[in-house]
């Protein structure tokens, strides 16, 4: 084994490091942002619409994550020479 390969993060660690970030992110928004639902809700008598504002953006959130996770990957397999094209 050479030393190159041991000093470079493999494609693996670095697939796992973008795998836990979008993990970590997906937790925030699963989970984090519901929380602060009764902030987003107006004064007595209002509707309490809170809880799907936050419900709606987090499904645009993940659309965004999925994409953003989808491109990433394609550039570290790119950069290893693993790519599927």
């Amino acid at each position: 084994m050479s030393n190159n390969a041991t000093e470079a993060p493999s494609h693996w660690d670095r697939s796992k490091s973008l795998l836990y970030k979008t993990l970590a992110i997906w937790i925030f928004f699963a989970f984090i942002i519901h929380w602060f639902g009764d902030a987003l809700n107006g004064g007595a008598g209002s509707f309490p619409g809170g809880y799907f504002m936050a419900g709606m953006g987090v499904q645009i959130s993940f659309a965004i994550l999925v994409f953003w996770f989808v491109t990433k990957q394609s550039q570290l397999d790119d950069e290893f020479g693993v790519s599927e094209d």
